[in-house]
């Protein structure tokens, strides 16, 4: 009787994991992801076949051989990742994550360029100036979406463009930051770079871990927090939370301020990384091109189903595949490959929710049809039974 409680209470157990919505999200995921890399796999085929196995795994494998290089660029994505995430928790589509990026780059630079700060502090309050950047150009279409009802897409999107006109005009009228024959910004002082991991060849850097840390504070803020389920029930019924007594307008304005700091901190995380070359440093091209590290964070959130714990795997992910597709070039592949790939990712993702509902119905239609086979055969039996009874 016990080993058969034991197993009751473990399968009851297992079937609780299988139908949580960690486990439906992780699955859905894994599902779009092998679905990509085959249409990946499908295209490499088509350009070149002789290479195509060879291509495919390198875009699998290539990013093991560029550890460091795979979370630096997975930083600043997993920053605009958590800001497009957390919107979403509350309803919100930022689709404006590029221009508070841009906007924290700025802040950034030029807190690194103009104040002269001490060496032990300065990359810190750099960092603090980029997080403020990107929470103020968040705060713009929250406060137009919270009192005036402006759809929150309108708005963030056209912010994209003035950001970047904006700070690309103040970048180009500034002679101290800005270098004219190399239409580039200078070298940041090192006093204003971020302090390094010391992987060789590699710009990885504390922020990574600054950047984790922030992501399971959002979770523990949305999942632990009455802050966090005001927002997440303001996300369900902007309604029933008001009539719940919710402050919905304040709510809005916060989640697209914080939205904003995090994007605006992957701006200042990618500006602010120490290079691999001795006493040189990021820089900046104004050239107005959007960018795209906002964007990446839209496939990064939804990859990770908007969960801060789960962005920060889809953008690992993410980063690593772009890595191994830079290399797939050594057997005569464009690098837009793996953009391709990527974007097939995010496509199936979109249809791996629906996809596995279809499965969890054919697999509960058939435990079903087993549990009703059952039940006629012990009724079969119950009545053989009976009738050999009365017969005796």
């Amino acid at each position: 009787m016990h080993k058969k409680s034991l197993s009751s209470n473990f399968k009851t157990n297992v079937q609780k994991i299988i139908k949580s919505k960690t486990t439906s999200a992780f699955t859905s995921a894994l599902l779009a992801i092998i679905l990509g890399l085959i249409f990946g796999y499908i295209i490499m085929a088509i350009a070149s076949p002789e290479n195509s196995w060879e291509g495919l795994k390198t875009v699998i494998l290539g990013g093991f051989s560029r550890f460091g290089d795979v979370f630096y660029f997975a930083t600043p994505i997993l920053m605009t990742g958590l800001a497009v995430g957390f919107a979403f928790k509350m309803g919100l589509f930022n689709i404006g994550a590029s221009g508070q990026y841009t906007m924290g780059m700025y802040f950034a630079l030029y807190v690194g360029f103009m104040w002269k700060l001490s060496p032990s502090i300065h990359w810190v309050v750099c960092v603090i100036a980029g997080l403020v950047g990107g929470m103020i150009w968040g705060f713009i279409p929250g406060f137009f979406k919270a009192f005036m009802n402006v759809n929150e897409v309108i708005t963030s999107i056209m912010f994209n463009y003035i950001g970047m006109y904006l700070v690309d005009m103040l970048i180009q009228g500034n002679a101290v930051m800005y270098i004219s024959s190399k239409t580039r910004t200078a070298y940041l002082p090192a006093s204003a770079q971020i302090p390094s991991l010391g992987i060789p060849n590699s710009n990885v850097n504390v922020s990574i871990f600054i950047a984790v840390a922030l992501a399971v504070c959002l979770h523990i803020v949305l999942n632990k927090t009455v802050f966090g389920y005001e927002l997440k029930a303001t996300g369900f019924s902007k309604d029933a939370s008001h009539y719940a007594g919710m402050n919905s307008k304040r709510n809005t304005i916060l989640t697209m301020v914080i939205a904003g700091g995090m994007a605006g901190l992957g701006g200042a995380f990618a500006i602010l990384a120490p290079s691999v070359i001795p006493g040189s440093s990021m820089t900046y091209e104004p050239i107005n091109i959007i960018a795209p590290n906002g964007f990446n964070g839209i496939a990064v959130a939804l990859l990770g189903n908007s969960s801060p714990l789960g962005i920060i795997l889809s953008a690992i992910f993410i980063s690593h595949i772009q890595r191994g597709g830079t290399l797939a070039a050594l057997f005569g592949y464009k690098p837009e490959i793996i953009d391709v790939v990527i974007a097939v990712i995010i496509y199936f993702s979109a249809f791996s929710m629906v996809m596995q509902s279809a499965i969890g119905r054919i697999f509960k239609g058939s435990r079903r049809g087993r549990k009703l086979e059952s039940n006629v055969n012990e009724e079969a039996t119950v009545e053989i039974s009976r009738n050999d009874g009365e017969e005796a």
